[in-house]
Parts: structure tokens; C-alpha cells; sequence
């Protein structure tokens, strides 16, 4: 059985996630205008990028420069009801979000899955 808890919890618990980001990083994220976004689930836009029920969360953008004519604004965006199908308890959801937030966090700063698997940013 899913865990499911209101948009406004949701953002909450998302919101806790970010705090647990060093200052020195979430400074850079600030700095480059980084938007972090909760959706209810994948759009068809999503799901014509590959975005299906299996995507927790994803980061779209560059990993250049804020001026860079490409892919501005960055975006981290949680599917809230994608996570949420994968918990059963409170405590599995505020886990889950942290570990997909950290995870597309580490794509914006320009880590790949292999770096990513490497590293305790993965999920």
C-alpha cells in the first residue's frame, strides 16, 4: 500500500531534504537560480522524454553556466505520487524524498549514475 500525505506535507518534507544540503552547496544552487519543483506525477510532456511511473524525480538542464543559452532554467522536479507508491510509512517517504532529491542534486552538480552509485546519493 502507498503511503500518501497532502501536497502541503509533501512540500514539507521536501523542504526538510534541501535544509540537509550543505550551505555551501544549496549557496550554488541559489546562486544559479536552481528551481526545485514537486509535480503529482509525470505530464505527457514527461512521459515523451521517458519520464514513466518507474521516475522518482529528475533534473533538466544544463550543468553549465547560468548564462548558457541552453536549458534555463534548471530544474529539479520529485513526483510526488512516483515516491509515494514505493512507501509504506512515513519514515520510508521522508527517506525516499531526501534520497531523490540528493540523487537529482548530484546530477545538477554534474555527477552521472556510475558517480552517483560510487557515492551515498544514490536510491
Amino acid at each position: 500500500m502507498a503511503y500518501h500525505v497532502s501536497a502541503d506535507e509533501f512540500e514539507r518534507i521536501a523542504l526538510d531534504a534541501l535544509e540537509s544540503i550543505p550551505p555551501a552547496l544549496r549557496s550554488q544552487m541559489d546562486a544559479d537560480n536552481l528551481l526545485i519543483t514537486i509535480q503529482r506525477g509525470a505530464t505527457n510532456d514527461d512521459r515523451d522524454e521517458g519520464i514513466d511511473e518507474r521516475v522518482l524525480g529528475y533534473f533538466q538542464g544544463s550543468t553549465e553556466s547560468t548564462f548558457s543559452p541552453t536549458g534555463y532554467p534548471k530544474r529539479i522536479v520529485l513526483l510526488q505520487h512516483h515516491i509515494e507508491r514505493w512507501c509504506w510509512t512515513r519514515a520510508e517517504l521522508v527517506d525516499q524524498v531526501r534520497d531523490t532529491l540528493l540523487h537529482e542534486v548530484a546530477h545538477y552538480f554534474g555527477m552521472d549514475h556510475d558517480d552517483i552509485e560510487k557515492t551515498r546519493l544514490h536510491h
